[in-house]
């Protein structure tokens, strides 16, 4: 009787130390297991309401339907993309192209250390941070910069706003699959500003920019021409170059963006060209009398609200305003004649109105005799159909403020000067939409860990707890084995 008790005993004791070996193996290899597929599916859960850490269903799509692969260098060790919140989201980005994508791969080049990355692409000027997007001969380079948008502060310091790393990727990805450029002319020689951050705008979105004068340039290599508020009228051989630029020997299919500002005196060339095309920029300055049509209630800083739906619905939001500062009030001389059309893209509102440019210093709002509503942004086209299409079109598009270039209107993620500009570039130069992507901004509260707690969570989960899993069960068999 002694005996089979025993033999039931030790029967338990190695059942219940077979239970214990058991148990650590298959978290071991459950383990072992959620390893593998965190490198390659995002198991992580991003809880920021504008999922930060994630691409959208967007750039989803474009990776599903990759054909051919897409390298992406980053001239940085991994290490440097860590610490800033900012860094940490872009480096959280990379890594869903690759995730998404087998046909994406993420290089991290310590640049300093292997200068002889330089030697690879010896026509780009490469600085550490830079990412480098390439497939095949075509290469696309992203500065560090380029991934966030900024805002100044009240100190006159300039911080991170929110971040375009997404837009930026998928943008360039696009690009080097495409081939598709857009070459625009920035004609200089007329004392006008250089309107840095709308170019600096479509160079991150993959236009190709380069200065140029009419009169003296080949500007039938150009797609689109850009006349920043000119300082100095233009010359008669300068208009002359103008119009065979928008004629195009016939094929039409050219884009010139004029911008107007208060600094302007009169321009009888341009203002002449303007008014063939159905256009003429009034004198004076737009204000708008109620406070909440303004930017932090200047007078002279107007919203303007969208004339027309075609572009305000490529808009990822289209409740979000646009801002038309120190603007010159527009009229457009006709809706329709012959083959030319005008339409208003953007217009002032009811309770906007002008102050005259000789006005006195006591001039006050009730003195305006001029008001709105009228043309903020207006489109005036010369377009040839054929069988009731559209097969032929050239286009002026006329901004009655300069200042929407600047990077109080584009830099601002709560205004669409940005997108809705860079939507209106690439329907008018015939590019293929890019995916509308929104900044993120890491302003809110977000749930994360730091490299330190996330490297003792995995010792504790992979470590502590199965050794300890696995001396409870030995001291247990143990005991019961010598009792």
């Amino acid at each position: 009787m002694k005996k089979t008790t025993n033999t039931t005993g030790h029967r338990m004791n190695a059942l219940f130390a077979l239970s214990i070996t058991l148990l650590v193996v298959v978290f071991i290899l459950l383990n072992a297991v959620a390893l593998v597929l965190s490198n390659r599916f995002p198991l992580s859960l991003d809880l920021t309401a504008n999922a930060a850490y994630n691409i959208g269903e967007e750039t989803k799509t474009m990776l599903d339907h990759l054909v051919r692969p897409v390298t992406i260098d980053i001239l940085a060790p991994e290490q440097m993309f860590s610490g800033d919140a900012y860094l940490v989201q872009t480096k959280k980005i990379l890594e869903q192209y690759e995730r998404h994508s087998s046909r994406v791969t993420v290089h991290y080049i310590d640049y300093a250390a292997d200068p002889s990355y330089a030697a690879t692409r010896p026509d780009l000027k490469l600085s550490e941070g830079d990412l480098i997007v390439s497939s095949g001969d075509r290469v696309k380079q992203i500065p560090l910069s380029s991934l966030f948008n900024y805002t100044p502060t009240a100190a006159g310091s300039i911080i991170i706003e929110s971040s375009r790393a997404e837009e930026a990727i998928t943008s360039a990805i696009m690009n080097v699959l495409s081939g598709d450029d857009v070459r625009c002319g920035v004609l200089v020689g007329n004392g006008g500003p250089e309107a840095e951050t709308f170019t600096t705008l479509l160079v991150n979105n993959h236009y190709v920019l380069q200065n140029a004068v009419p009169a003296t340039d080949d500007l039938s290599d150009f797609d689109a021409l850009f006349l920043f508020a000119p300082q100095n009228d233009l010359s008669a051989d300068d208009i002359r170059a103008l119009d065979a630029f928008l004629y195009n020997d016939g094929n039409y299919g050219k884009t010139l963006f004029y911008t107007a500002s208060v600094t302007q005196a009169s321009l009888p060339m341009i203002e002449s060209f303007l008014a063939e095309w159905g256009v003429t920029v009034g004198e004076g300055s737009v204000f708008e009398t109620t406070p909440e049509r303004t930017y932090q209630r200047q007078p002279f800083y107007a919203i303007a609200d969208f004339a027309e739906t075609h572009y305000r619905d490529m808009l990822v939001d289209p409740n979000a305003p646009m801002l038309m500062p120190l603007a010159r009030p527009l009229k457009t001389i006709f809706t329709v004649r012959d083959h030319q059309f005008t339409e208003t893209l953007l217009t002032f509102g009811e309770t906007a109105a002008v102050r005259p440019p000789n006005a006195s210093d006591d001039f006050i709002a009730d003195d305006a005799t001029e008001r709105g509503p009228f043309p903020a942004l207006v489109l005036a086209s010369r377009r040839f159909y054929e069988d009731g299409l559209l097969a032929r079109q050239s286009s002026i598009v006329v901004s009655s403020s300069h200042h929407m270039l600047e990077p109080i209107a584009l830099h601002n993620t709560s205004l669409s000067n940005s997108a809705y500009l860079l939507n209106m570039m690439n329907d008018l130069t015939g590019r293929e939409e890019g995916p509308a992507i929104t900044p993120k901004s890491l302003a809110g509260k977000t749930l994360g860990a730091t490299s330190s707690q996330v490297t003792r969570l995995g010792v504790v989960l992979g470590g502590i707890i199965p050794l300890a899993i696995l001396l409870t069960g030995v001291g247990v068999w143990l005991y019961r084995r010598y009792q």
